[in-house]
């Protein structure tokens, strides 16, 4: 059964109001009816019919469904009175046909427009059942509960009829909020996003967020949402928030105790490399020095060596003043030497791309017909700064010792993480017993100083090299390069850099 309430939408009734209105039906009827032979009977004519406009709209507002049925069978009770009563009077027959249309147009016209409301109510009813907030009224005048949807009976943990006609107070835990929320309330017909406490039906103080709206009947509407646990994660998260800021600013100052200590000790490092690199400087003053002055003594031996040659006749002194100068030409290509060691590992390895370094090897060189091939692309290797030195030996002791020589190449290739440089030359190749003691430095004396300064050269960033050729075949030098000391296309050419 549905009312019509002062709002104007009609509303579902509960049994005990539905049986009040079909009683207040039937008796309408009984009277209209009873009204009408009374009135027929006694000569009135005029004022008995305006008695079922009552029980027309009563059952229309009841039962609108069955409206029209309703007010064509009491419309048709009335003129089977009208006609029986009166013999076919044809002025009242007339007028009473009259109304009869009347009563039929209010019941069609009444029981269409309750239709509407009632399909409104169902809408509106099923939004406030279906909605995912929980939603509550309240008399703005009696400040008690209305109505509210199961939603919102779940959060409070109550059966929905336990807080119909409840005081409002009685959800509230602090009667401060209460008042602060019925003055905002009477103060805005809208309010929004107001955070309160409202206890459960077991004693659980949750926390909600309602919006809140004013009907023209002053009737509030309230849309809540429980908030508690995302409430609780918030302050979850911001405790863990504060914990981490308070790590991250202790762990912030243990790293900066650590860099402080690690900049003390670079520039420590750096104080002790500086007096390193002072006395090496000193140390290869004091050689260079030495080593020109002794130099120059040896080039005056040699001199006094040659006179006292076109001075002496005896042959046996002849053959002792030979021997002493190839002493003294031994010891003038020690000495010079040691110009080259000294500056092995003196200065820091650099980035070196390895087709400049092999142009700038050769040019001191007279190749004359050998021609040079290099396949190297844009490698870059990380090695000594002497590491030209390596290659000029390698291009020499070609142009010495390959007899035959015509063509010189570099290539490289991978081997598992590592990076192999490939010399070759097509001369005669390097007998099987040299092949280890062309680097050691008691080899000099056959083939100079050379093999064994590239080997100890290219030892300070851990490149080996070795001797892999065929005797006859030409010579075949094989440099290892390690991981993470070479690079393809990372430097310009010729711009030398610091390893990252």
């Amino acid at each position: 059964m549905i009312a019509i309430p002062s709002g104007g939408a009609p509303r579902i009734l509960p049994g005990t109001a539905r049986g009040l209105w079909s009683t207040a039906i039937v008796a309408s009827v009984a009277v209209a009816i009873a009204s009408t032979i009374f009135s027929l009977t006694h000569g009135i004519n005029e004022v008995f019919p305006f008695l079922y406009f009552l029980p027309i709209i009563l059952f229309v507002y009841v039962y609108p469904d069955h409206g029209v049925i309703f007010t064509l069978l009491v419309s048709t009770i009335y003129l089977v009175l009208v006609y029986s009563l009166t013999s076919f009077n044809p002025a009242i027959v007339a007028v009473s046909t009259a109304w009869f249309v009347i009563f039929v147009t209010i019941g069609v016209v009444t029981s269409s427009f309750a239709k509407g409301l009632v399909l409104e109510e169902r809408k509106y009813r099923d939004i406030f059942e279906n909605s995912q907030a929980g939603i509550f009224t309240f008399g703005l005048d009696t400040m008690k509960i209305g109505e509210l949807n199961a939603k919102c009976a779940r959060m409070l943990r109550y059966d929905r009829n336990e807080l119909v006609g409840k005081d409002l107070r009685e959800i509230f835990t602090d009667s401060a909020q209460y008042q602060s929320f019925t003055r905002e309330i009477q103060a805005r017909p809208q309010t929004g996003d107001i955070e309160l406490h409202f206890s459960t039906r077991d004693g659980d103080i949750r926390q909600f967020i309602l919006s809140a709206s004013t009907s023209p009947n002053d009737i509030i509407i309230c849309s809540v949402m429980d908030i508690t646990e995302r409430k609780l994660a918030e302050r979850v998260i911001h405790k863990a928030r504060v914990e981490l800021e308070e790590r991250i600013i202790d762990r912030t100052r243990e790293l900066t105790r650590a860099n402080e200590s690690l900049l003390a000790e670079i520039e420590e490092r750096k104080q002790f490399e500086e007096a390193i690199q002072l006395a090496n400087k000193k140390l290869n003053t004091l050689s260079s020095i030495t080593r020109h002055d002794i130099l120059n003594q040896i080039t005056a031996i040699v001199m006094y060596l040659s006179l006292a040659e076109e001075q002496i006749s005896d042959p046996e002194a002849i053959g002792h003043l030979k021997k002493i100068g190839q002493i003294t030409q031994l010891i003038q290509k020690q000495i010079r030497f040691t110009r080259n060691y000294q500056f092995i590992g003196s200065r820091s390895p650099h980035w070196q791309v390895l087709s400049v370094t092999i142009d700038d090897a050769v040019k001191d060189l007279d190749m004359g017909d050998i021609h040079v091939e290099k396949e190297v692309g844009d490698l870059a290797i990380y090695a000594d700064l002497l590491l030209e030195k390596v290659f000029y030996n390698l291009f020499e002791n070609s142009l010495r010792h390959g007899m035959k020589v015509t063509t010189c190449r570099v290539t490289h290739r991978r081997d598992g993480d590592d990076l192999v440089l490939l010399y070759e030359d097509n001369g005669i190749g390097i007998p099987a017993g040299a092949k280890e003691k062309i680097f050691r430095r008691e080899y000099y004396r056959n083939t100079g100083y050379g093999m064994f300064l590239a080997k100890e050269i290219l030892d300070t960033t851990g490149i080996t090299i070795v001797e892999t050729g065929e005797p006859g075949c030409g010579a075949r030098f094989e440099i290892r390069v390690p991981a993470g000391a070479f690079r393809f296309g990372l430097l310009e050419q010729g711009a030398p850099q610091e390893a990252g």
